[in-house]
């Protein structure tokens, strides 16, 4: 039987059995750095595609008509938090690349998504109301994709904010296991 010394997440060494008569105990992971490329990857895509909707697709569609003047502004609002999140979550994917997974950067970074996806869903909330209220000059279209908006920027908040407090509870734990000797 071979065995093999890792670095687990948390940074404590832990021996794998890399015995080829049972491989089915050895799971495959993605490395950190394979994993941070995707995610970065995958933060640019949504900036680029945030930014074509709000320079590019919110115009055109008034300019046409198919949306009612105004409402490319009305979008862009709630959308402004999200350049917070792609800042944050890009420092979180780097520090993932790092494999520096649990620490209290990261949970700071998280809470930080966290809000700003709350700000976003709160600015959706705002506009859904003013637009019930006829506040607002936008038509139904409009308000479909305001509700989609919130409630996915709501349940992202909920998400992130969970994220942090097992990523807090995580660091604690790796802290706690780094002054064992």
């Amino acid at each position: 039987m071979r065995a093999q010394e890792h670095t687990n997440t948390c940074g404590g060494k832990i021996r794998q059995d890399t015995s080829d008569t049972e491989p089915y105990k050895r799971k495959a992971h993605m490395s950190h750095h394979t994993l941070a490329v995707l995610l970065e990857a995958t933060d640019v895509f949504a900036v680029v595609i945030c930014l074509a909707i709000v320079l590019l697709v919110l115009p055109a569609a008034e300019r046409v008509g198919d949306l009612r003047q105004g409402s490319a502004l009305f979008a862009t609002t709630g959308m402004l938090p999200l350049a917070v999140v792609a800042v944050y979550a890009w420092r979180l994917f780097v520090a993932i690349g790092r494999e520096e997974t649990f620490t209290n950067s990261n949970v700071r970074n998280l809470r930080t998504i966290g809000g700003a996806f709350g700000v976003s869903a709160a600015i959706w909330i705002i506009e859904l109301v003013a637009a019930a209220f006829g506040l607002t000059n936008t038509r139904g279209r409009t308000i479909l994709g305001t509700g989609v908006a919130f409630v996915f920027c709501t349940v992202l908040a909920v998400v992130s904010v969970a994220l942090a407090s097992l990523t807090a509870a995580a660091t604690e734990l790796k802290d706690e296991n780094d002054l064992v000797i």
